[in-house]
């Protein structure tokens, strides 16, 4: 992943944070910060390069995988 600067923008760092967090864990494989707060995040190698446009878009990207691990982790419980 590129290492990108923190945006200023709340919602853009907190998209920034939750997918160096998703890195880190091995939850999706690269996420490049794009210009005018777009990211290009790939989840496998070989999947699909996923264009997140804006901030809304980044957040339900987010959003979307913190429901996946949720699910996931129900049945621990």
């Amino acid at each position: 992943m590129q290492h990108a600067a923190r945006p200023h923008q709340f919602d853009d760092r907190l998209t920034w944070a939750f997918l160096h967090a998703f890195l880190r864990h091995g939850l999706i494989r690269s996420a490049v910060d794009g210009p005018h707060g777009q990211w290009f995040v790939q989840i496998m190698a070989g999947g699909p390069i996923h264009h997140l446009t804006d901030t809304e878009d980044s957040c339900d990207f987010v959003l979307g995988i913190l429901q996946i691990i949720d699910d996931v982790t129900a049945g621990e419980q």
